[in-house]
């Protein structure tokens, strides 16, 4: 929307400083056109009716500062903190973070650590089960908490979609059962970003 209304923004991103804040930077040509884009873009009936609800609902405090730069400092700041770099180091720290919660999710199952997935699971979660049974997190953490009959287990050719601030996770599973016999299956697992953490949301397991 910004680039619609000829707003220049030199750069985007979380800040490095902690997971809940986020920066915003555009260049203007001096203060009083600042206010002119600014009187224009937030006074436009496609913001007013568009996104600012949920995007003011989501911010707990602003603040703006202005500063004067020359034009060899703002291109050095597009290089260094341009949108399509600062996504970039984005998605890929939640990939890293998301790789961790899946593995701890695969290592909780098989130590039964119901501790573990309080902290991972979300109020809502659901968990279709091997069985075509739906359980909530209160009986999936039930039955976490139950001595684990299978050894062994082991996630596969894990695949990890980002979609915002939802992520599916594809896998499949090896493992061996309570008779010894060696087994497969596979999860997906869908999480989601709430309060600035990656919260298990809804799961599907199957088991051969």
């Amino acid at each position: 929307m910004l680039k619609r209304w000829q707003v220049d923004v030199v750069g985007y991103g979380p800040s490095q400083h902690d997971q809940d804040s986020y920066f915003l930077m555009r260049g203007f040509e001096g203060v009083n056109q600042r206010q002119k884009a600014e009187d224009a873009f937030y006074g436009s009936d496609e913001w007013k009716q568009g996104p600012r609800e949920r995007i003011l609902a989501d911010i707990d405090s602003y603040t703006t500062i202005v500063v004067s730069l020359d034009a060899a400092t703002i291109n050095g700041l597009r290089k260094a903190g341009g949108g399509t770099n600062m996504a970039n180091q984005a998605a890929a720290g939640d990939l890293d973070v998301l790789t961790r919660l899946n593995a701890d999710y695969i290592t909780s199952v098989q130590k039964g650590d119901a501790k573990r997935f309080d902290e991972m699971l979300a109020d809502d979660f659901l968990c279709s089960m091997a069985d075509g049974s739906l359980i909530d997190r209160k009986r999936f953490l039930e039955m976490t908490a139950q001595p684990v009959a299978i050894r062994n287990l082991q996630a596969h050719d894990v695949n990890i979609r980002l979609m915002g601030d939802m992520a599916i996770v594809h896998a499949a599973t090896s493992f061996t059962t309570a008779d010894g016999r060696p087994s497969s299956g596979r999860y997906t697992d869908v999480w989601a970003r709430r309060g600035g953490r990656w919260l298990a949301v809804s799961a599907h397991v199957t088991r051969k």
